[in-house]
């Protein structure tokens, strides 16, 4: 008598960068991705970036879209991948200035010690522009490490974004120039174009994007992995020799007292631990009871959820209120934020967020 036993298959998928073929392309590398700017709906202060001419989608929130799938595509490929920031803020506290939220990025390229870094960004200009380009560091003794990672993304787009492969940009950019650390700003598109604009907030698009830059990292550290591991080394050891102040660090993740005093903070708002959005106007005044001391201070500010957004509405005689106020709201994880908070009587305060600005923005 036959016993027929039911056949079981295992079936095991296996990627493209799996073992079955060897290592992954990127096993080894450690990459930061910077979102580029961050915050632009709510900051009164810099951000930098530009909006979509028709969809009026932030640079800010397209630039994580595609960050996002980037760093998936990135691990998948065996890399060790960290990000600048994973939700729509700025990387510096409400108020700082330009140089400090830009070099927050510096900060998190020296703290994670990658061997290189990939900002990405979109573009502003006019509105026939099309196309994309890449940025390179211009104050290198040798520009192999630098141009070369610039060159590969930018031929990577090729075919991924609408227009031409424009030129490679060749300049002072703060990212760039404060560190040794490899790194490139890939401006791979014109928000301002319609064609683009329409094309980007499409949800299948962020990771045609990323993966043509990831194509790029792959090309890059394939060829010049020998000679990133030696300058990683390089520079680690001058890291160690000269540590860096945790004091001096613009970046508000990785700076020990500002998270010291967020904590303090949000003891006295919000004790629980617990953040939610519907309940910021309960914030508010418990902030107004513990931040506003001084008896002739105004602040009249109100806070209200409407579904989908925190809607901060009023006015304060003193700034400083206002942007400790969004720095709690920050700490609290509440980034869906629209913010009419008025200062009169403070010449020079905006009354309402800075203007859009266009093309590359990083000083």
């Amino acid at each position: 008598m036959w016993i027929v036993r039911p056949l079981v298959v295992i079936c095991v998928c296996i990627s493209h960068s799996s073992l079955l073929w060897g290592a992954p392309p990127l096993a080894g590398a450690i990459i930061v991705v910077d979102p580029g700017h961050g915050g632009q709906r709510y900051s009164r202060s810099y951000t930098g970036g530009t909006r979509g001419v028709g969809s009026q989608q932030t640079e800010s929130e397209l630039n994580l879209r595609v960050s996002f799938e980037l760093v998936r595509l990135l691990r998948e490929d065996g890399a060790t991948v960290f990000m600048t920031r994973e939700a729509d803020h700025r990387l510096s506290p409400e108020g700082s200035s330009n140089v400090d939220e830009l070099h927050a990025r510096i900060d998190f390229f020296e703290h994670h010690s990658p061997h290189f870094f990939l900002s990405v960004h979109h573009n502003a200009g006019r509105r026939e522009l099309t196309g994309h380009t890449a940025l390179y560091k211009h104050n290198a003794t040798d520009d192999t490490l630098y141009e070369a990672l610039a060159r590969n993304v930018n031929d990577a787009l090729e075919g991924a974004v609408p227009g031409p492969k424009n030129e490679l940009i060749h300049r002072s950019y703060h990212i760039l120039r404060e560190t040794s650390i490899p790194g490139t700003i890939s401006e791979a598109g014109y928000m301002t174009n319609k064609t683009f604009d329409d094309l980007c907030v499409k949800t299948g698009f962020p990771r045609i994007e990323a993966s043509a830059i990831r194509n790029g990292a792959v090309k890059y550290w394939t060829q010049y992995k020998e000679a990133l591991v030696a300058l990683k080394k390089t520079l680690d050891a001058e890291r160690a020799a000269l540590p860096r102040d945790p004091a001096r660090v613009t970046a508000m993740a990785l700076n020990p007292e500002f998270q010291a005093k967020m904590k303090a903070r949000l003891a006295q708002v919000a004790p629980g631990g617990r953040y939610e959005s519907a309940r910021a106007g309960e914030y508010v005044e418990k902030f107004k009871a513990a931040a506003v001391t001084e008896p002739a201070a105004v602040f009249n500010v109100r806070a209200d959820w409407d579904g989908k957004q925190i809607q901060l509405t009023g006015e304060t005689s003193d700034v400083r209120y206002h942007n400790e106020l969004i720095d709690l709201f920050v700490a609290m994880k509440l980034f869906a934020i629209t913010n009419e908070v008025d200062f009169p009587g403070r010449e020079g305060q905006p009354r309402e967020a800075p203007a859009t600005t266009t093309g590359p923005v990083q000083p």
